[in-house]
């Protein structure tokens, strides 16, 4: 029972950190609802959701950690070098919410800390598809494959799923480091565009390895839903940053529906995760 508990510490604060994050875009929803309205509460609204969004970063990096150190008292020093190098990108996404909500979502330099985490995360699972396609060429009689974490069999080719979310997250990483120019209207469209073409790549890795039966896990469809939705949103992004709003209400309502569906998204990755506690603890 005491190793079942260890092992749900950091899919418990992954959870915790996504309810805060859902939370957080929830104020950003809501600031952009009443940005025709009142500028002050927008404002105050929208500061608050950066904080939480923070928090919530702040509860994944602790995950992150927590895994790590698992890992490290069981003498497993490979995975434990994965889990670190994967830390050091969650802390880089962290610092980037950090000063986000400390600039009141006016420094750039937070969108190009975030997309260099980002970019952490793709070289890491960059390494992961190597080490995949090298035990796929090794002889048939020698060969050990390389199991993806939470796929169940040895069944086809893995390489090629690994190297398409890596180029889904290092495209994500691309869109992020592009909304440090946000406010104007080239980069704006680019940002949201490049965002929804990596987060879309990204599902149609996970959804070819649901299809080729190597993810059958009930989570699986929630956070399928969850990146489809957050796709949508980085496309409705592009969309209202190629518009002229001629009055704030319509600005308003045009970002709070971007917020809404990113918040859907949010959602629907946090409850995959909580899925996946569930099916831990059983």
């Amino acid at each position: 029972m005491e190793q079942i508990i260890k092992s749900l510490k950091p899919v418990a604060l992954l959870v915790a950190g996504a309810v805060i994050f859902v939370l957080g875009t929830a104020f950003l929803v809501a600031s952009d609802a009443t940005l025709p309205s009142s500028l002050g509460a927008s404002s105050d609204l929208a500061q608050a959701g950066r904080w939480l969004q923070f928090l919530g970063g702040a509860c994944a990096l602790g995950a992150v950690c927590v895994a790590g150190w698992e890992m490290v008292l069981r003498s497993e020093w490979a995975a434990g070098a994965e889990v670190a190098a994967a830390a050091l990108g969650t802390l880089l996404f962290a610092i980037g919410l950090l000063a986000s909500a400390a600039s009141n979502g006016s420094s750039a330099a937070a969108a190009v800390t975030i997309a260099v985490g980002v970019g952490i995360w793709a070289l890491l699972v960059l390494t992961r598809a190597a080490r995949a396609s090298l035990a796929e060429q090794r002889p048939a009689n020698g060969a050990t494959r390389t199991v993806i974490p939470g796929m169940h069999g040895d069944r086809g080719r893995q390489a090629d799923l690994w190297l398409a979310a890596a180029l889904g997250l290092f495209v994500l990483a691309i869109g992020y480091g592009f909304t440090s120019a946000a406010g104007s209207r080239g980069p704006g469209i680019a940002a949201g565009l490049l965002q929804a073409v990596g987060v879309a790549v990204l599902a149609g890795a996970v959804a070819s390895a649901r299809s080729r039966g190597m993810l059958r896990s009930r989570p699986v469809p929630g956070a399928l839903t969850g990146l489809a939705l957050l796709a949508v949103s980085f496309l409705a992004a592009a969309i209202v940053a190629g518009f002229a709003f001629s009055t704030l209400t319509a600005l308003g309502a045009g970002l709070a529906a971007v917020t809404a569906i990113e918040l859907a998204g949010v959602a629907a990755l946090g409850l995959a995760a909580w899925t996946r506690v569930h099916e831990l603890y059983r």
